[in-house]
C-alpha cells in the first residue's frame, strides 16, 4: 500500500506545477488493472504524456496528449518537454540509459517524482525529489480519487509545436510508410513483435499502439532472435488477431529455422 502522506505530497506538487509531464514505463503495463487508472490520471491531469519503449500502449499512440517515446530514440517533442518541464511524474520506469542518457542533466529543471513498486529502483539511476513506493494501480487509484481536473493549455501548445513535420513522400520506400501501411490495413489492431535494433525503434516510433500487449519486444534485455518465437506465441495466444514480426536481416538469421515450427503447426505469422 502506498504511503498516503506521499500521495498527499504529490497532489500538492501538482497544484504548484505550471509545466508537468508524465512518463509511463513498463511497470504500468505489468501492474494488473493499472492502465485504465493511468488513462484516467493523465486525462484528468491534462498534461503531455511520454513513454519508454516498454510503456508503449499504456497511452494510445494517437491520443492528443501523447508526445511519443522519450530518450535516445525518442521524439523531439518528448525530449524537449523533458528538458523544460517543472514536474516530471515517472510511473513504473527505471530511467535506463536509453531514457536518461546523461542522468546528471536529465530533466534538470524539474522536480522528479518516481512511482515504483521496487524500492531498489528509487534514486538508482536518476535522483528524485519525491517518490512513492507501491503498486502502480493502487497509487493511481489514490491519486485519481482526489485529483481535480487541470488545464495546461499554454504548456501543451508549446510542447506540441515541436512535433516533427511528417516526411514528404518521394520515390523511395521508407520504414515509416511500411509501418503506417500495416497500421492502415489492420485498422491499427495488429500485434507487433520485434527483434532488436533499428527496426525495433521504427516500430516504437511509427506504429500507434492502442493497448497493452500489442507491442511485444524484449526492451532493455534486448536479444536478437526474440521476435519470431514471440510472434508465434502471440498468434497462438490471440487467435484471430493479425500478428506481424518486424525484424532486421541479422536478427532474422538468428532464429529463421523456427519458420519450420510456424509451418508445422500452421501458425499464421507475417514477417516483415
Amino acid at each position: 500500500e502506498p504511503d498516503h502522506g506521499d500521495i498527499d505530497k504529490l497532489l500538492a506538487m501538482i497544484e504548484e506545477a505550471k509545466k508537468p509531464l508524465v512518463l509511463v514505463g513498463g511497470g504500468v503495463i505489468r501492474s494488473k488493472g493499472a492502465v485504465p487508472e493511468f488513462r484516467r490520471f493523465f486525462e484528468k491531469l491534462g498534461a503531455p504524456v511520454t513513454s519508454t519503449i516498454m510503456g508503449g500502449g499504456a497511452c494510445p499512440g494517437n491520443h492528443p496528449l501523447f508526445t511519443g517515446m522519450v530518450g535516445m530514440h525518442g521524439s523531439h517533442a518528448s525530449n524537449i518537454a523533458t528538458t523544460r518541464c517543472d514536474l516530471l511524474i515517472a510511473i513504473g520506469c527505471r530511467f535506463s540509459d536509453r531514457v536518461a542518457t546523461d542522468p546528471a542533466t536529465f530533466a534538470k529543471q524539474a522536480k522528479i517524482v518516481h512511482i515504483d513498486i521496487d524500492r531498489a529502483e528509487i534514486d538508482k539511476n536518476v535522483l528524485t525529489y519525491h517518490h512513492i513506493i507501491g503498486d502502480a494501480r493502487r497509487a493511481l487509484e489514490l491519486l485519481n480519487a482526489r485529483l481535480p481536473a487541470h488545464d495546461y493549455s499554454e504548456w501543451k501548445e508549446w510542447v506540441f509545436s515541436h512535433q516533427e513535420v511528417p516526411r514528404k513522400k518521394d520515390e523511395n520506400l521508407h520504414p515509416q510508410e511500411i509501418l503506417e501501411t500495416i497500421q492502415d490495413v489492420t485498422d491499427g489492431d495488429a500485434i507487433i513483435a520485434t527483434d532488436v535494433g533499428q527496426h525495433q525503434m521504427w516500430c516504437a516510433q511509427y506504429y500507434h499502439f492502442s493497448r497493452p500487449g500489442q507491442f511485444i519486444t524484449s526492451g532493455g534485455f534486448g536479444t536478437m532472435g526474440f521476435g519470431l518465437g514471440a510472434a508465434m506465441g502471440s498468434a497462438v495466444g490471440n487467435p484471430g488477431k493479425v500478428v506481424v514480426q518486424c525484424t532486421g536481416d541479422g536478427c532474422f538469421r538468428m532464429n529463421c529455422h523456427e519458420l519450420c515450427t510456424a509451418e508445422h503447426y500452421n501458425i499464421p505469422v507475417i514477417t516483415v
